[in-house]
């Protein structure tokens, strides 16, 4: 599990740099086999990560962009024959229980290896039932660990409870409950709710920051939030 943070602390630090980076939290990459754009931020989360590990065929995102996983895990059904081969001194594991997704079998190998961070790629797009299930990760493992989903638009998370935190003036932002509903208050956007119930609807699409830190208080089932890269004009958002 660690080889990959070895290599750093042999290529960059110091003898004691390995006590220090294993009593760290561990956050793992998992690249799914949705829409995949390799850019700068995906890069970034990319290099950051302690591990990098792909549900199926998700590893066939990486085939062009020189980044060898840790692990595959699923049941082997959309990896291509080239990826295997290609990825051949890859740990491979098959697991083919149907009876949950090769996201959920990732995420749960994950958790038994200790990570205390995950960040999903590629698990947008395509298939809106896909999209649909790894949104429902988010609810079913937050609890658990820190999860979120980026992709080429937005950062997702799910809050239960409350959460605040910094951001550039006029970013926007969207919050959707799907299933069950909602009371949410806020401090810090244009448009304001106090105590608004928030259904399965567009209400609270395209809110835009008006004052940072922003602070979302949720009763209820909870809410997605989207960190749109996109400020009100328009302009991309470099992180």
């Amino acid at each position: 599990m660690y080889s990959r943070i070895y290599s750093r602390c042999v290529e960059k630090c110091t003898s004691n740099c390995c006590d220090q980076i294993l009593n760290t939290p561990l956050k793992s990459v998992i690249i799914a086999n949705g829409d995949f754009v390799f850019n700068d931020r995906i890069r970034k989360q990319i290099e950051s990560a302690d591990r990098i590990v792909c549900a199926d065929g998700g590893a066939n995102n990486l085939v062009d962009i020189d980044i060898t996983p840790d692990l595959i895990l699923g049941d082997l059904d959309s990896i291509l024959p080239d990826t295997l081969q290609h990825f051949k001194d890859v740990e491979v594991i098959k697991e083919s229980d149907e009876n949950g997704t090769d996201s959920i079998k990732i995420i749960n190998y994950e958790l038994s290896q200790g990570v205390d961070e995950l960040i999903l790629l590629g698990a947008t797009g395509k298939r809106i039932d896909h999209t649909l299930a790894n949104l429902s990760l988010l609810t079913r493992y937050t609890d658990l660990i820190k999860i979120n989903i980026i992709d080429n638009n937005s950062e997702i998370l799910f809050i239960k409870d409350s959460i605040s935190f910094e951001s550039q003036i006029g970013r926007k932002l969207s919050l959707m409950v799907i299933g069950g509903n909602s009371s949410l208050t806020t401090k810090g956007l244009k448009w304001e709710l106090n105590e608004e119930t928030l259904l399965f609807s567009p209400f609270g699409i395209s809110n835009e920051v008006a004052f940072s830190p922003v602070t979302i208080e949720v009763e209820g089932n909870g809410v997605f939030l989207f960190k749109l890269f996109e400020m009100s004009d328009g302009t991309p958002i470099i992180e």
